[in-house]
């Protein structure tokens, strides 16, 4: 068996090929594709103007907190997916143990916090 913990003892030179093929960096671009998505329609089609009242008024209830809301977690799903996939591309990288620990900790926590949310 390979290894230490972490990956640890398979640190070294970055390797794009076994990055795209990875499953977890696939997910991650969907996901900041799925982002993207959400973030530009609530954006371009989430707010319309009233004739009779002048103003722009959220299509959801009416609601300006819930365009907020959805705005909100399409750019901290954007900024999230962006930090790890560059977490991705530098891991290889990382040969502290203790720091690697940290990383998928990080990653994990993130996850974890997101599918509560």
């Amino acid at each position: 068996m390979e290894g230490g913990a972490y990956g640890a003892g398979k640190a070294g030179a970055f390797d794009p090929y076994t990055l795209v093929r990875q499953p977890h960096t696939i997910l991650r671009v969907v996901s900041w594709l799925f982002s993207i998505v959400v973030f530009g329609s609530i954006v371009n089609e989430g707010y319309l103007n009233s004739a009779s009242e002048g103003e722009e008024f959220c299509i959801y209830n009416r609601n300006p907190n819930a365009c907020s809301y959805g705005v909100a977690v399409g750019v901290l799903a954007f900024l999230t997916c962006l930090l790890y996939l560059a977490l991705d591309v530098y891991f290889p990288q990382i040969s502290s143990v203790k720091d690697r620990k940290k990383a998928v900790l990080s990653d994990i926590g993130v996850s974890a916090w997101e599918m509560h949310s």
